[in-house]
């Protein structure tokens, strides 16, 4: 009995480390909302290494700290949470971003599908399940709130939707499909032709096509026309 206590405590000591380990910054514009997400991440042992009340401290925040988490508000002054995530997740890419969001927000959450973060969450979400979301989170699971999920599956079906009608519309290739999506990330006709083992001139014919069939006069344009028809994506 004694030997089982003891593995016990040890394996409870050795959780408690590893959360203490999980380095999180909170940033929440509401005072009340984000010491209470302080709160019970102390209380259950989380390590908060910095709180931000804007997106632009949040920005500064996670640079300075290098946090392993960040728990981020979608609506914040200065710079909203969305550009915020953009920039954390430029200069560092190993972090973690859970979104804090209101079931009401729907258009705020549409626009954060497009943003690389690690899950969405309610604000109202109870201490118990935050808890369990962060360390799903720190483990590379992706937590998503049931009602949020809806939104987004949602939204991302309506895109893809959108993007299948334009194609058509255009009479795009899968072939060309491929080189507009080489265009949107800066490559050159020689740089297509050595990605798909293409000669450079056969290159030069798929991107005079898609020009012609989106009814552009350069990349630019065309790459531009694309992504608002959701032809592709960033």
């Amino acid at each position: 009995m004694l030997k089982r206590e003891r593995e016990l405590s040890l394996s409870l000591r050795l959780k408690e480390t590893q959360m203490k380990q999980v380095k999180i910054l909170v940033a929440e514009d509401h005072d009340l909302v984000r010491n209470k997400l302080i709160a019970v991440l102390k209380i259950r042992g989380f390590e908060v290494i910095g709180e931000a009340k804007n997106g632009e401290q949040a920005v500064i925040w996670a640079r300075n700290l290098k946090p392993d988490i960040v728990l981020m508000d979608l609506k914040m002054p200065r710079l909203d949470g969305i550009s915020a995530c953009r920039k954390i997740k430029k200069f560092l890419p190993e972090c973690k971003v859970l979104v804090l969001t209101s079931f009401d927000e729907e258009e705020l959450i549409q626009n954060a599908v497009d943003v690389d973060v690690d899950g969405y969450l309610l604000k109202d979400i109870s201490p118990k399940d935050l808890i369990v979301a962060i360390k799903e989170t720190s483990k590379g699971n992706y937590p998503l709130d049931s009602q949020i999920a809806k939104k987004v599956v949602g939204e991302l079906k309506a895109r893809r939707e959108k993007g299948r009608r334009a194609v058509a519309k255009h009479g795009l290739t899968p072939r060309e499909l491929v080189v507009l999506k080489l265009i949107a990330k800066g490559y050159s006709n020689k740089e297509i032709a050595n990605e798909l083992i293409l000669s450079e001139h056969t290159a030069k014919y798929h991107v005079c096509q898609i020009l012609n069939k989106l009814g552009k006069n350069d990349r630019l344009q065309a790459v531009i026309y694309a992504l608002k028809c959701g032809i592709i994506r960033k």
